[in-house]
């Protein structure tokens, strides 16, 4: 109980910074995911390009929940995070082998933790795509895309 403890209060503090990218925080939770769970995580990260910093947290946020999820409900042994950056567009994608969900079903779909997601997704202007079947896993997209001028 106490090492849990520790860690959600490490987790809680882990946040992207101007010095630390999302990125770099992805790799460092995932490899303490890693080392008190089972799942072994596939990493495919843009360095290049960085989003504002409101933005890539929020994103961070996304992912942080994703994997937590994954790690409390997924009976998962593998997962792969990607994200790719050009600096004004991003996209974060993350699959599990785990059990999977129906997606139309309220219960899983309506938990704080997802309706969070959508929330901060939603106040930087991205899209939240969950696709999932039960045995299948299940797949988090969390996609940003640059506004298009009006004109």
């Amino acid at each position: 109980m106490i090492r849990e403890v520790r860690d959600t209060l490490y987790d809680l503090r882990t946040d992207v910074t101007d010095s630390q990218d999302l990125p770099s925080v992805v790799e460092a939770f995932t490899a303490r995911v890693a080392e008190r769970s089972n799942l072994r995580f596939e990493l495919f990260l843009d360095r290049d390009q960085r989003l504002p910093i409101l933005q890539e947290r929020e994103m961070w946020r996304v992912a942080q929940e994703a994997i937590t999820n994954i790690e409390r409900h997924a009976k998962a042994s593998e997962v792969r995070v990607i994200w790719r950056s050009n600096g004004e567009s991003a996209a974060l994608d993350i699959t599990d082998n785990g059990q999977g969900f129906p997606v139309g079903t309220a219960g899983r779909l309506d938990s704080y933790g997802i309706i969070g997601m959508r929330e901060r997704a939603s106040s930087i202007g991205a899209t939240l795509e969950f696709t999932s079947q039960p045995g299948k896993g299940t797949r988090v997209r969390c996609s940003l895309l640059r506004a298009e001028p009006s004109i």
